[in-house]
């Protein structure tokens, strides 16, 4: 009987911490690792390994892995290697990303709940520039654009030769290409521009134009594989919409 209640105490302690290493287990949250201001400012931390300061996904994630009972982790990595991050399990979460970047066969790799966030891009041009009201003015014109992203609404422009892009690495070295005037416009999220423009007055001579590039929806994607429960997952996102969560972080950016 005494070596049965010792077997049953072993098993009891084992099982406890089992249930507390899994309750600590953190959100692995896929990062791009060239993020910039007001999305997110990435830092060179201890032995040079690249972390996620600031910014409104830092902001969002912290509170969606907060609400969930667990704590953050960012996995920062270059787009392209991305989806292998994805296939490899390495990830839990994989937020501020639209369903429209993806193939179909991507999208079938993730559950999807509701989205949680719209945004809009447009071209940034010269204050005193030539005025743009829709795309079909841009020929000629050299476009700043990023690499590896698709801008459904130029890319016929693109490859027909009516534009010409000009890609950059991120948002911002494609600002300051257009501040020296070595593009005639560029593309930008406007929550991106009026934050820049905000806090650099070297971006005073820079504005919004009427023409809007895109407008879509931002998602925190689910592998299939993750062990955030849809469920949980989707309830975690309403009760920080309904609180204002999201609201009072993009508040701060504006």
């Amino acid at each position: 009987m005494r070596g049965c209640k010792f077997l049953v105490g072993v098993f009891s302690l084992f099982t406890a911490a089992m249930l507390s290493a899994h309750a600590v287990q953190p959100v692995r949250f896929l990062m791009l690792e060239n993020r910039t201001m007001p999305f997110g400012l990435v830092e060179r931390g201890p032995n040079a390994r690249l972390i996620l300061a600031a910014g409104i996904t830092k902001d969002w994630q912290d509170a969606l892995a907060k609400e969930l009972g667990r704590t953050p982790a960012y996995v920062l990595l270059p787009r392209k290697r991305q989806d292998m991050a994805v296939a490899q399990k390495l990830v839990d979460l994989r937020c501020f990303i639209s369903p429209d970047w993806l193939t179909s066969e991507q999208v079938e790799q993730y559950d999807w709940p509701a989205p949680f966030f719209d945004v809009e891009e447009r071209l940034i041009g010269p204050l005193n520039g030539k005025p743009v009201e829709s795309i079909d003015e841009l020929s000629g014109a050299r476009i700043g654009t990023v690499l590896g992203y698709s801008y459904r609404s130029l890319d016929p422009l693109f490859a027909d030769g009516r534009a010409k892009r000009d890609d950059a690495s991120n948002e911002m070295s494609s600002l300051l290409k257009q501040v020296a005037g070595r593009t005639d416009f560029m593309v930008m999220r406007t929550l991106d521009f009026e934050y820049q423009q905000k806090t650099d007055p070297t971006l005073k001579g820079l504005r919004l134009t009427p023409v809007v590039v895109s407008r879509f929806s931002m998602y925190c994607a689910r592998p299939k594989y993750s062990s955030v429960t849809l469920r949980d997952l989707s309830n975690a996102q309403t009760r920080l919409l309904n609180t204002g969560v999201l609201s009072g972080i993009l508040a701060k950016y504006r």
